[in-house]
């Protein structure tokens, strides 16, 4: 199974912020959205970054209220670690792992093509199981 194969399930919607956003706006985004992260988008569309929750946190905790009027910018994780359409679901498993993340940006050629998360990959990873257990059983009572 691949990446690809996630985001035609998922599909490819992506929300993204301008590094001028507050923190207050994607703290709103974030909760309206019911989602985890924003991408932080330059100017030309490039990814600049990357704000989770885990970023949030981190800036509340440095900066207390006074956080909410930080842009994007201050806050976001930068050199993001992207995938290809084409990398495998385990692959991007480890990676994730690895990198103590939950999102990862799905990047083909320069172009931003969706964002894949942890959610995202147990789900595939739990429907091909489901598929690999239902094939078996096709076998066993077939054979």
């Amino acid at each position: 199974m691949f990446v690809s194969d996630i985001l035609s399930q998922k599909g490819t919607a992506i929300f993204t912020v301008a590094p001028a956003a507050s923190v207050a706006e994607i703290c709103q985004q974030l909760s309206a959205r019911r989602i985890g992260s924003v991408l932080v988008l330059d100017g030309d569309g490039s990814v600049a970054g990357i704000v989770s929750e885990r970023d949030l946190v981190r800036a509340l905790a440095r900066h207390g209220a006074e956080a909410l009027a930080l842009e994007a910018r201050q806050v976001m994780t930068r050199g993001v670690v992207t995938c290809d359409p084409d990398d495998s679901i385990d692959g991007i498993m480890q990676t994730m792992t690895e990198g103590r993340f939950r999102h990862i940006p799905v990047v083909r050629h320069g172009e931003l093509m969706g964002l894949v998360s942890i959610g995202d990959v147990v789900k595939a990873r739990l429907e091909e199981a489901r598929q690999e257990t239902e094939a078996l059983k096709a076998y066993i009572v077939a054979g």
